[in-house]
């Protein structure tokens, strides 16, 4: 089916207060405060979301708050999982989740776009249940089999880019909201006609159904106004790990800057992905031979994760990471960087209960690689860097 709304109404102007930075895989966040200081990473700033609307629904499962209307049509487009008829019984089936389980999946839609599109505010919902939401283009198609597709295995063509992800229920993006000079014109560039590609992780650990749903709001930024296009960064750790019960592992990832790298190039946001058996997370910046820590969190085991939401401008001021209260944190200041440079990334991983023996949903025989909260660990680090070399920045690490 087709799972890109286009809305022809107003657009509301609503104020929303929120934990900043609100940079994620994307464009730089944040906005000054009233005495005109800069922004830090833990202080409650009020930010201005154009163009989201809450929109009322009533399916008797948790979440329905989360809704949002699509943009109107010349303003943006809407991605959206989840059923199509909140009548049809059949396809509310194909979204619910019962207790004890989890699943990873993908729906696939065409993007409405006759011509090449830009932007740099988004926003997106998910339902309680969610660990995390993928939204990649490609030009490969994938044949559609009637209107109400339901979701199924994720096997994205090999010419798969990322444009955004979300780890948290709510996740609002408003442009280059701290003002700072070098993210000025920034855009994201999304090419016409592309086959979108939506991926959910949801994992049911309560005692009722739930519903898997997201919405994810793309809003344009007129083409005149983009100077400099940002794409990706996709780097991933870990691939072939299997930790044992009773053992620690550290895992370790690099990502090299790219060759095309131009002199203006730099990385603008990171988040960290991690599961519940990720107890320390790391990344470095190499830059001139000098290595420093950029981004640093301390996880509790067993706990589901919210990972540190950054962004590395000339105006954001992240609070500093301090391992002995536990708290995570970041550098602050652009992050320059050239051919030669490199990021580095680590991740602490416990297994104290997952086994060949242990109860559900502990049991898998160790910890590797997949999308599984409790039984399975990533090391990723995801974000944004400009200008573009044509792609995403990606980092497989095995």
């Amino acid at each position: 089916m087709n799972r890109i709304s286009n809305y022809a109404k107003q657009s509301m102007k609503l104020t929303l207060t929120v934990a900043m930075p609100v940079l994620v895989a994307g464009i730089a966040g944040g906005c000054s405060s009233s005495s005109g200081a800069a922004p830090t990473s833990t202080e409650t700033t009020t930010v201005d979301l154009d163009g989201v609307s809450p929109c009322k629904i009533s399916t008797g499962f948790a979440g329905d708050e989360m809704c949002i209307e699509a943009p109107p049509a010349d303003k943006g487009f809407q991605f959206h999982y989840g059923p199509s008829d909140y009548t049809n019984a059949a396809e509310v089936a194909k979204y619910t989740l019962q207790p004890g389980q989890e699943v990873t999946d993908c729906v696939f839609f065409p993007t409405p776009n006759d011509s090449d599109v830009y932007f740099n505010s988004y926003h997106s919902r998910m339902r309680p249940g969610s660990h995390h939401m993928l939204l990649y283009i490609q030009s490969t198609k994938v044949t559609e089999t009637g209107p109400n597709d339901a979701p199924q295995a994720c096997n994205q063509g090999v010419d798969s880019r990322n444009l955004f992800g979300a780890q948290t229920p709510t996740l609002d993006v408003d442009g280059n909201a701290d003002g700072a000079p070098e993210n000025n014109g920034f855009g994201i560039m999304i090419p016409a006609h592309q086959q979108a590609v939506m991926q959910l992780h949801f994992i049911n650990a309560g005692t009722k159904p739930i519903l898997r749903e997201a919405w994810a709001n793309i809003q344009f930024v007129d083409k005149s106004l983009v100077t400099q296009l940002g794409d990706p960064i996709f780097f991933i750790a870990g691939v072939t790990m299997n930790v044992k019960m009773g053992q620690t592992l550290t895992v370790h990832g690099t990502a090299k800057v790219p060759a095309a790298a131009s002199p203006d190039f730099r990385l603008i946001s990171a988040t960290p992905h991690y599961h519940t058996h990720t107890t320390k997370f790391t990344a470095w910046a190499t830059i001139n031979g000098q290595k420093q820590v950029i981004l640093e969190d301390f996880p509790t085991l067993g706990k589901l994760p919210e990972p540190l939401l950054t962004s590395f401008d000339s105006v954001m001021k992240n609070a500093a990471p301090n391992e002995a209260a536990r708290t995570g944190g970041a550098s602050s200041g652009v992050l320059a960087m050239k051919p030669g440079d490199q990021i580095d990334w680590e991740c602490d991983i416990e297994n104290n209960n997952v086994s060949s023996t242990s109860p559900a949903p502990f049991n898998a025989s160790a910890i590797t690689f997949a999308n599984a909260v409790y039984t399975a660990e990533m090391c990723n680090l995801f974000g944004v860097y400009a200008p573009t070399t044509g792609g995403a920045w990606s980092a497989p690490n095995l």
